[in-house]
C-alpha cells in the first residue's frame, strides 16, 4: 500500500546562510550559529508561535501514522506553493491536503488524524474491478 500524502501550505522562514559543506565544518567548531536558528531571531514571535505549532503538529502526524503518510511542505509564496494552492483553493494558512481530496484549515490535530485514517482506509478497500 503507498502512503497517504498529505500536502501541507504555509509560509515558511528562510534562511540564508553558508553553502552545505561550509556548514558542516563551522557548526561543530561554534564559529557560525545554524542558519535557521539565526534566520528565525528575525520574525515576529506571532510567526514564530505559529511555525512551532505547525513543526509539532507536523512531527504528531509523522509519529502517530509513520511510513503510512508521505507529508510535503510547500510554501504558497513560492511559484509551486502558490499554484497547488490555487489548485486546493486554499486562502488561509496553514492548510493541509489530505490525499488530495480532503481540507483541513487550521491546526486541529483531531480532525487531521480522523482524515488521514479516512484516506488510509479508503485505499484499503478494493476498487471496482480489482474483485
Amino acid at each position: 500500500m503507498r502512503p497517504v500524502e498529505i500536502d501541507v501550505f504555509s509560509p515558511l522562514p528562510e534562511a540564508w546562510g553558508l553553502c552545505s559543506s561550509c556548514e558542516l565544518i563551522f557548526q561543530p567548531a561554534n564559529l557560525n550559529p545554524a542558519p535557521l536558528d539565526a534566520a528565525l531571531e528575525g520574525y515576529p514571535p506571532e510567526f514564530l508561535a505559529d511555525y512551532r505549532r505547525l513543526s509539532q503538529t507536523i512531527r504528531l502526524l509523522s509519529d502517530h501514522f509513520g511510513a503510512q503518510v508521505l507529508i510535503r511542505l510547500w510554501d504558497p509564496r513560492s511559484f509551486q506553493g502558490l499554484a497547488r494552492a490555487l489548485r486546493y483553493r486554499l486562502r488561509r494558512y496553514p492548510a493541509f491536503v489530505i490525499a488530495g481530496k480532503y481540507k483541513v484549515v487550521g491546526f486541529d490535530l483531531g480532525e487531521l488524524q480522523h482524515l488521514v485514517q479516512t484516506a488510509l482506509e479508503a485505499q484499503a478497500l478494493p476498487q471496482e474491478g480489482e474483485r
